[in-house]
């Protein structure tokens, strides 16, 4: 299902969550950190305009050669948007707040017998507990498991043990999302996801819990450059409440 809304801001880039602002003008992108009543997913960019002589007297976008209407009616330039707050949203996961950012690479550096301690300082400060660490090298490789503690630059301890000893070389990759908890849907179905700078992907270097409220629905743990998450906009205005 999609609708033409009038626009507030200027939208840059296509396949961008929209969200109505609180002026009641129009709609515009949603910020890196706040995804807050959200409408849906912009399918077109478009470009804000207060000049009077960019319409005419039926509608007719004389810049942009396009017929825009809302409901029959001209309301100035309008961005097309798919409304249904069930929609699922594809984003690669950046390393950082800058698109295209590796994620961070661990090389444990004590073995772990009991396959529940990954050791590397590179584990950063940003607390991971209910994101998901994943072994891409070594005995355990294409296993994730839940974070459960994050010792600041220090580790990560996953409660349920990987089947096999976690070797000094070891290599796993991490992210601050799963369904579950902080980093997915907690008690309250809510969790939560940070765009990076441009909002085209999420940034995966952020604690979990941090940004802007979703529900993760799956992610695809792959490479330190292909891996996704998944996830539906929690503060949608068709939902039945909204924040």
């Amino acid at each position: 299902m999609w609708r033409r809304y009038p626009v507030r801001a200027t939208i840059t880039d296509a396949g961008l969550p929209v969200i109505a602002v609180t002026d009641a003008a129009g709609v515009a992108e949603a910020t890196t950190t706040s995804f807050a009543d959200a409408v849906g997913l912009g399918l077109e960019t478009s470009t804000y305009s207060t000049t009077q002589g960019d319409l005419d007297d039926q509608g007719t976008d004389l810049t942009l050669g396009v017929h825009n209407t809302v409901s029959g009616l001209d309301m100035g330039r309008v961005v097309s948007e798919s409304i249904r707050p069930d929609l699922i949203i594809e984003a690669l996961c950046s390393g950082g707040a800058a698109e295209n950012t590796n994620l961070v690479l661990l090389v444990n550096t004590a073995a772990s017998a009991g396959g529940t301690l990954i050791t590397d300082a590179d584990v950063g400060t940003a607390d991971m507990v209910s994101g998901t660490v994943w072994c891409i090298s070594g005995a355990n490789v294409g296993l994730a498991r839940p974070i459960t503690t994050h010792t600041g630059s220090t580790s990560f301890t996953v409660t349920v043990p990987f089947p096999r000893a976690i070797a000094v070389g070891d290599e796993f990759l991490f992210v601050p999302y799963s369904p579950f908890g902080t980093g997915g849907a907690g008690i309250d179905g809510v969790g939560n996801l940070q765009g990076t700078t441009l909002i085209t992907q999420a940034d995966a270097s952020i604690a979990s819990g941090t940004g802007g409220e979703v529900v993760v629905c799956w992610m695809a743990l792959q490479g330190r450059a292909d891996t996704k998450v998944y996830f539906t906009l929690a503060d949608h205005q068709l939902r039945v409440t909204t924040n």
